[in-house]
Formats: C-alpha cells, sequence, structure tokens
C-alpha cells in the first residue's frame, strides 16, 4: 500500500515517500538529521538497505519533509508486521528545526499506521532526549520498559569464568530455526531483537550449553565480519548455563567486538554478562501507542 504524500501548512513542508530517495540519499539526509544527537549513528547506503531489510521498514509508508526550496528537512521511518508498527530512525536536520518537523513526521507516521491496519504503534526512545520523549508522550505514547545497548570489547577471558562439565554444542540451521519459532512465541523482544529482524539479518549461528544434571540452555547470535550481535537466550537462564554459554561464545570469536541492541535491564543474563565485560553504552525507553 502507498501512502500518499502530506502537507504541513505552517511551515510549507511536503511529505515525500522515502521510496522516491536511494539508500545513499536516505543515509545522509538522517546523518545530517542526527549529526548533534545524544548517539549520532551513523549510516551508509549499505547499512540504510540493511536497516530497512532486516527491520521490515516499509519505504512507501516513510517519509523526507521537504520545504518549500526543495530543501530536505528530516526523515522517518515506518516498519510494518502484521498489526504492529515501529516508528524509527526520526531525525531533523539541526539548522532547518523549530517547525515542528518532528511532530509533523511523527504524526505522519501514525496515520500511516492506521492506514495500513495496525493496531499498535512502538518506538524507543533514547533516554535524555527530552525534546522527543515530551513529543512522544504528548502524542499519546505510554512507556513499556527501560532498554540497554551493551557492548564488549575484545577482551582476554577469565578462565575462572569457564564451567568445565558443560557440553556446549553448536547448533545448525534447523535447529535455530526452530528454536527461533519457539522464541517468537514466548518472548517480549523489541522490534530490533525479535525473531523476524535475526530471520531477515541472516548469518546467524547458534550454541547450546547442557550441565550435568541435564540444565540447558541455548543463545542464538548474528556473525559479522568484525562484531558479533544479537544475542538472544532461551531455554533455562540459570548463571551456569549463560556463563557456560558466553565463555564458549568469547572463546570462540575471541577477536570480535561484541554489540547487543536493546536488552531490557531487568534480563536475567545481564549480571553474568557484566562478568565477562558486557558495560552499558546507552539506555532507551520503549513506548507503545494503541490505535
Amino acid at each position: 500500500m502507498t501512502i500518499q504524500p502530506t502537507k504541513l501548512p505552517s511551515s510549507k513542508a511536503v511529505a515525500v515517500l522515502a521510496s522516491q530517495y536511494s539508500f545513499d540519499q536516505l543515509a545522509d539526509i538522517y546523518n545530517q538529521a542526527r549529526v548533534d544527537y545524544i548517539v549520532p549513528m551513523p549510516m551508509n547506503g549499505k547499512r540504510m538497505a540493511e536497516y530497512v531489510r532486516d527491520y521490515d521498514v516499509d519505504l512507501n509508508a516513510s517519509a523526507v519533509a521537504v520545504n518549500s526550496e526543495n530543501l530536505e528537512l528530516g526523515v522517518c521511518m515506518l516498519g510494518v508486521r502484521a498489526d504492529r508498527a515501529w516508528i524509527t530512525r526520526l531525525g531533523v536536520i539541526p539548522e532547518r528545526r523549530g517547525k515542528h518537523i518532528g511532530q509533523f513526521l511523527t504524526e505522519l507516521m501514525l496515520e500511516n499506521a492506521r492506514a495500513i491496519g495496525a493496531r499498535r504503534v512502538q518506538l524507543e526512545v533514547i533516554r535524555g532526549n527530552e525534546p522527543a520523549t515530551r513529543l512522544f508522550y504528548k502524542l499519546g505514547f505510554e512507556p513499556i520498559r527501560d532498554l540497554m545497548v551493551v557492548r564488549r570489547p575484545p577482551l582476554e577471558l577469565d578462565e575462572a569464568l569457564n564451567v568445565p562439565k558443560a557440553e556446549v554444542e553448536v547448533l545448525d540451521s534447523a535447529q535455530i530455526a526452530a528454536l527461533l519459532r519457539q522464541y517468537e512465541q514466548t518472548q517480549a523482544a523489541a522490534w530490533t531483537e525479535e525473531a523476524a529482524s535475526l530471520r531477515n539479518s541472516g548469518n546467524l549461528r547458534g550454541l547450546r550449553a547442557t550441565l550435568p544434571h541435564g540444565e540447558s540452555g541455548w543463545l542464538i547470535f548474528q556473525r559479522l565480519p568484525f562484531q558479533l550481535t544479537h544475542l538472544i537466550f532461551g531455554g533455562a537462564m540459570s548463571a551456569p548455563v549463560l556463563q557456560a554459554l558466553l565463555y564458549t561464545l568469547h572463546k570462540t570469536h575471541s577477536a570480535q567486538d561484541t554489540k547487543v541492541e536493546n536488552l531490557p535491564t531487568d534480563h536475567p543474563a545481564w549480571q553474568v554478562m557484566q562478568h565477562f565485560g558486557y558495560f552499558e553504552a546507552f539506555q532507551r525507553i520503549e513506548m507503545y501507542l494503541y490505535l
């Protein structure tokens, strides 16, 4: 379904379909809008294309705001999965702010979500971004939970973290697919860490750890050339199981940087992850609006 462009009368801005721009152009607009952001997170065209694919962004429901001089003002994107929508990549170019462009784009995403039959719209806002947080409250979004972005640089492993009696096996693609189906039914994951996102992203690997008394848990992650990401856990989440999984992960991929997006602050793995050198980079607030 293609959403029709919309005008903003007060500033004579027009929302142009994001699908009319190349991925390089969208990345450039986004980078300009985030240059002074709390966490800039720059992108290139390739990364933007992957982002759109991985998170089911509908470029025909996403928009770039343009003024009467045909200058881009900002961008906002809408991910769509069944009857849910996700607002993301919202940004307004600093020198072109002050004309309610952010509100215009967000309200347009809500209109588009309604047009495609969404029952719930969700988003994440970085904690400390007060203008955006106020806007989302104003539009009716409710906070759901706090999420962390955590990182771990390549570090020498403390051998005391090894769980010598644990059996750790590498999962094949069929086992990973089966566990993702299970995870999809039982986990309330953030949009970026949902089973659909992992399937879209590809390059998935998996481990299962079993203790001598039969307790078992698993870990699925994405392996990129220089980074491990999208870590999700399932099964038993006792400290020994989690420790065995993380020890094997980082023993096997000792040169890889690790980044985990949108880990709930109360996730049972977090305490164990800190023993392996993970640290919190920043927090986001997950928010929902029911239509």
